[in-house]
């Protein structure tokens, strides 16, 4: 029973090897340099040897290919052509396979398969005699077992080339093949989806090369990859205070990829150039309108004005990759166009240690020093490439601590203090960059030997012969104590224009910094002053530097001393007065400041004479006003006494007479009131009128 399987399986694999030589292709060329960049990208470049036409294949993610279609380039260095670039698609196997119509059955394969090819040509061999035919199909071969049905096995049917229809053991064949070569290719393209199917995160890129003779391959291209990080050592002489400190800086790669990096040239790439993602690897399809046949139908819709679902998303995607778009896409493809040509790079070597008694004679500072090299630097644009002198190896999966300088450096041990960094006093070096190479951002560790004294950051790129200060540890030795008081001294100057009365005085910013250093040796302290808006420092004069909004002082202080750094600010407040608004009163306080000047004060006094009699004039018109007010009243009064008088009676006669005379009076006295009224308020417009306008066309401005 062993045998139905034993023939199976032999032609499976022989349909599996006819097939796997049709894509077979050689090792893909390996990876000789990489680039690492800080915006999540990396560039890979192979190289390799072919012979003259050539196959090669490369195995990528499937997350990748975005990226590898925008960047891949391949060139035959040798004056070979690159004839195609060819990647499996992404459309679903059902979509691939739509227009195959074999199948490769999951059980039963060998039956089953036949089954399918009826009518196909085939040669098969069987029992020493090759037989030619056409399949017509394959039988079982039932056998009563216990008056059950059993199947024995298979008989397969062909028309031969002669005519007689022949029946063959499908379990006697011991080799046939088919002789429509459509077919062969057609099951061969189905094995070949089917097995790369298996593999659902990987799709094949494939590159024919043509040419003669043996020639020289590159290809490169940019993938997402980790960003390369960097730290630092700081290591300062722990034999002698005032030598100089080795600076020692690491590159941290990641391989990421599915190859192993061996003696790969490596770069790191300090800066950040544009990138973006565009999916150029997802097929898009536009449905298009199925129209009838003309003369069928009556034909009631504009084909012009059909819109298609597809074609619509098909434009939002494009929409949407526009508004992505970088202003420069070069930015993001530097590697192969400048980075080709960049010196060898550097793998770190354990340190040495020597029993000789010179090597134990120095620090550890220098055993470091001589026991890495210092990479080179290339400036490319407006970005800084680190070259490491040697050749790395990163296994897959793995990552490397690569050196990319070590050297010794000038520099300065100082006390700082920064209250928006720390409210204590901070130990800090000043890290000045003697070396030729662009240090990128990273972690610094500080060390005085083998001694760990604390760890601080290189906040931003610093550029050879530039400096930044680096904080690594608090110094408790050392206090720092704000006092601060403001002082607004009187006016000193005033200006005059467009009726506006400025006043100017100082404000004083007063900051005493109680400072006590309780340790035992002297020592520097960079005291870093906050800068107040609208204030000019006035003491002391002159800062060391003004950086990141603080003035910053460099104060020494002795062993135990207690001191005051005193800082003084000032800015000038100005305070307005409305002169068309101001009082008489108002007027003449100003007039007694001495911050006039002697044209301001002439007008001042001018305007004050003026204020003296319109304040006249309207006592005047108010104490007129009264009286008209006052007069009308009894006016009233009088016409009510005499509506009530008789006309007959001797003595209200008399009294009407008496009353008569009076209102007579009282009106002479109201006409009067009111003409004097008329003529005040006459003279206070025409007075007002006039302040006015001196008040709006003095320009004069006094000191």
């Amino acid at each position: 029973m062993k045998k139905p399987f034993v023939v199976t399986a032999i032609f499976s694999l022989f349909i599996w090897l006819t097939a796997g030589i049709a894509f077979a292709a050689s090792e893909p060329p390996p990876v000789t340099k990489v680039v690492l960049y800080k915006h999540g990208m990396g560039y890979l470049e192979r190289e390799g040897k072919v012979k003259d036409n050539a196959t090669l294949s490369l195995a990528f993610r499937t997350d990748q290919m975005k990226d590898l279609l925008t960047s891949f380039f391949a060139v035959d260095l040798s004056g070979g052509k690159i004839s195609a670039v060819r990647y499996e698609t992404r459309d679903p196997l059902s979509k691939q396979l739509q227009d195959i119509l074999i199948k490769v059955p999951e059980e039963a394969a060998l039956s089953q398969f036949l089954t399918q090819l009826k009518g196909a040509r085939l040669k098969a061999k069987a029992a020493g005699e090759t037989v030619e035919g056409r399949i017509l199909g394959v039988e079982p071969v039932m056998e009563i077992v216990n008056n059950q049905p059993v199947k024995k096995g298979y008989r397969l049917v062909l028309l031969t080339e002669a005519g007689p229809i022949r029946s063959l053991d499908l379990f006697a064949v011991s080799e046939f093949s088919l002789t429509d070569e459509a077919l062969q290719r057609d099951l061969r393209r189905l094995l070949d989806i089917t097995l790369d199917s298996k593999y659902t995160n990987r799709k094949k890129l494939t590159l024919n090369a043509t040419g003669q003779g043996e020639r020289a391959l590159r290809m490169g291209y940019l993938i997402e990859m980790p960003i390369w990080k960097c730290s630092y050592r700081v290591i300062f002489d722990e034999k002698k205070k005032n030598a100089s400190t080795l600076l020692q800086g690491w590159a941290l790669a990641e391989n990421n990829t599915e190859d192993d990096w061996k003696n790969v040239q490596i770069s790191f790439v300090a800066g950040n150039p544009m990138s973006y993602v565009m999916d150029l690897y997802s097929p898009y399809y536009v449905k298009r309108p199925q129209v009838p046949i003309p003369g069928l139908h009556d034909l009631a819709v504009d084909w012009g004005a059909v819109s298609s679902p597809d074609a619509a998303s098909a434009k939002e995607i494009e929409l949407k990759l526009l508004e992505r778009k970088a202003k420069s896409k070069s930015a993001a493809k530097v590697p192969h166009t400048q980075y080709f040509m960049g010196p060898q790079l550097a793998q770190p070597s354990a340190p040495r240690v020597s029993a000789d008694a010179d090597e134990t004679q120095k620090s550890l500072g220098q055993l470091l020093a001589d026991s890495y090299g210092s990479g080179q630097g290339v400036k490319v644009g407006e970005m800084f490439s680190y070259e490491p002198k040697e050749k790395v190896s990163i296994p897959r999966g793995q990552a490397a601590m690569v050196p990319i300088v070590s050297k010794q450096v000038n520099g300065q041990r100082l006390l700082f203090y920064k209250a928006s960094f720390s409210p204590k006093v901070t130990n800090a070096f000043v890290l000045r960059n003697d070396t030729d190479l662009t240090l990128e951002a990273g972690a610094v560790t500080f060390f005085e030997g083998s001694m760990s004294l604390g760890e601080g950051i290189l906040a931003n790129t610093l550029p050879p012969g530039s400096q930044q200060v680096i904080p690594y540890a608090v110094d408790p030795s050392v206090d720092v104590t704000p006092d601060v008081r403001m002082k607004k001294e009187p006016h000193f100057k005033a200006t005059l224009a467009d009726g506006i009365l400025t006043l100017t005085s100082t404000e004083t910013l007063t900051n005493t910094w109680k400072i006590a250093n309780r340790g035992r040796e002297s020592a520097t302290l960079w005291l870093n002053h906050p800068k107040n808006s609208g204030y000019s420092l006035s003491k002391p004069q002159k800062p060391l530097k003004e950086v990141d909004n603080h003035y910053r002082f460099e104060v020494p202080l002795k062993p135990g001393e207690t001191l005051d750094f005193v800082v003084e600010e000032k800015r000038n407040v100005h305070e307005t007065v409305h002169l068309a608004k101001s009082t008489e009163e108002q007027i003449r306080f100003y007039l007694s400041q001495p911050y006039l000047s002697q044209g301001a004060r002439a007008f001042m006094k001018e305007l004050s004479d003026l204020m003296a009699k319109k304040s006249d004039l309207q006592r005047q018109i108010a104490e007129w006003t009264q009286q008209v007010q006052r007069l009308t009243e009894e006016q009233g009064r009088i016409r009510s006494n005499l509506q009530a008088l008789g006309s007959n009676v001797p003595k209200e006669q008399e009294l009407r007479a008496k009353w008569v005379a009076a209102l007579a009076s009282n009106e002479d006295q109201l006409a009067e009131r009111r003409s004097k009224l008329d003529d005040a308020g006459g003279k206070l417009r025409l007075l007002e009128e006039t302040l006015a306008k001196k008040i709006r066309e003095y320009k004069e401005v006094g000191a």
